[in-house]
């Protein structure tokens, strides 16, 4: 999945406690992983996770689960969202 015209979206709303869920997202947001340590950027299928952690999940209880696929860190990884273009 291809995701060149993303708009980055401000992300200081998605890690408290009264934020949004996986299932709460709209479905034009894309949703991936951006690494602390070598700044690589991925993006997941955010249907595939909703599906195996359910959908009321939070997103900030996720962000121990994110790995960096490049060098490996699973220390202060954050996520990130953009609005797919329409």
């Amino acid at each position: 999945m291809r995701h060149d015209n993303l708009v980055p979206l401000d992300l200081e709303s998605l890690f408290g406690r009264d934020r949004p869920t996986l299932s709460s997202l709209p479905d034009w947001y894309a949703l991936g992983g951006h690494c602390s340590n070598c700044e690589r950027e991925g993006w997941i299928n955010r249907w595939e996770l909703q599906r195996e952690v359910g959908g009321d999940v939070y997103l900030y209880e996720l962000r121990p689960w994110l790995r960096c696929l490049k060098c490996g860190n699973k220390g202060s990884n954050t996520w990130i969202t953009a609005k797919l273009p329409r």
